[in-house]
């Protein structure tokens, strides 16, 4: 039976939490195989307030304002506010479908048009509040003036009860032409910049946006261009991600093994073989360079960082966490790939499913693809370096231009 995640009388913020955990199906490094997402949601959050891996381009940021602002929009009072603002969200992914951009990675709707169900707004809504671009908590269907009186009719009184007043104005005409597409004029760049460091101003993201430079498209990581010591969170991030590597590879470990077993699949070829490589790698290229790393690591530290963002991570979680880095300080790394104890923990986790377990249900094991959540925790990072790096270029745009 296939699985299908739904909702109905849900708020915004819950719907968008569910197409970012849809979203996340589709990624390797996404998949919550082990039941520690709320960890690594925890993670980043704290290091890149703000995002989402189902975000896409930094100008949504002004795009979305500008739809439920200027325009139709601004035509209307109440909820004809909300109506009239989805249909130039429409207009708009028309409009950046028929000019053929040069850069159209990122585009919201590519693929089916003015018709998707997902409109920017949901992607962008908790960014918007999180960088008080939004003024007030209201969802989307709550927009039009919250606190203003219903006789008001002016523009300014209606932009300001819901949106942050220094919002850049659209272009002539948008949304029916969007001159650069994704790329920020300067006072664009400079706006977002200075709304997103004012609202996390310790955050790793404001850092990036206050050193202007670009990031190289083949950073996997934060720590790849940060230094670890200057944020207490990334260092625990990088110790965090690094260390359950080892239990994804092991899981995947498993998944293989049995998979391999099984005479009647055969799409993947030594899938056992491979991830006790893998492993192997692992130990070579984390766990032995970061052994002292590890030994003197404040775990306790890491919780009380994580708890604060989400107090209501599971239980199970974290001990499953706390056993697995006990047991490779302890030294149980040497030999992982057939440890009884580890791969018994791993297996735990894997058949909480029940019948969505691939350790139990054959079905389930048909149709593992050879990689399942096997990738390292980036915590974002793919979408980070494209909003960093669109900002920053149009912070390197001529103000004549």
């Amino acid at each position: 039976m296939t699985s299908l995640i739904a909702w109905l009388d849900s708020t915004p913020e819950e719907q968008r939490a569910a197409r970012e955990l849809i979203s996340l199906f589709t990624q390797q490094e996404g998949r919550d195989e082990l039941g520690i997402g709320q960890i690594r949601d925890a993670f980043s959050d704290l290091l890149f307030p703000g995002t989402s891996v189902i975000q896409t381009r930094a100008r949504y940021f002004l795009f979305v304002p500008w739809c439920y602002s200027h325009g139709k929009a601004a035509q209307v009072r109440g909820r004809a506010v909300v109506v009239r603002g989805e249909q130039q969200e429409r207009e708009l992914i028309k409009t950046l479908l028929d000019s053929n951009l040069e850069d159209a990675v990122g585009l919201i709707g590519r693929r089916k048009g003015p018709s998707i169900k997902n409109l920017p707004s949901t992607i962008y809504w908790s960014g918007l509040r999180r960088y008080d671009i939004l003024t007030h908590d209201n969802d989307l269907g709550l927009l039009a003036g919250a606190g203003i009186g219903d006789g008001s009719t002016e523009l300014s009184a209606r932009i300001s009860a819901d949106w942050d007043a220094g919002v850049p104005d659209p272009p002539a005409d948008f949304p029916k032409a969007v001159p650069g597409g994704f790329d920020l004029e300067l006072a664009e760049a400079e706006w977002l910049r200075d709304r997103i460091v004012a609202a996390a101003p310790e955050s790793v993201l404001a850092h990036l946006l206050d050193r202007r430079l670009a990031i190289p498209d083949g950073t996997s990581f934060a720590w790849d261009v940060v230094d670890r010591e200057q944020f207490e969170v990334l260092d625990h991030a990088y110790r965090f991600s690094g260390v359950m590597h080892g239990a994804s590879l092991l899981y995947n470990l498993l998944i293989g093994e049995m998979y391999d077993a099984n005479a009647t699949l055969n799409r993947i070829e030594d899938a056992g073989a491979y991830y006790r490589g893998e492993l192997d790698a692992w130990i070579e290229d984390f766990v032995t360079p970061n052994l002292d790393n590890l030994q003197h690591w404040n775990i306790e530290r890491m919780w009380e960082l994580v708890l604060s963002t989400n107090p209501r991570i599971d239980k199970r979680a974290q001990m499953f966490v706390e056993a697995w880095v006990g047991a490779i300080r302890s030294g149980a790394y040497s030999g992982v790939a057939d440890n009884r104890d580890l791969r018994q923990s791993v297996r735990a986790r894997e058949e909480r499913k029940g019948k969505q377990s691939r350790l139990l249900n054959p079905r389930m094991l048909a149709t593992w693809s050879g990689a399942s959540g096997a990738g390292q925790l980036a915590f974002r990072w793919g979408t980070v370096r494209v909003i960093v790096n669109d900002i920053v270029k149009g912070l390197g745009r001529d103000a004549r231009s």
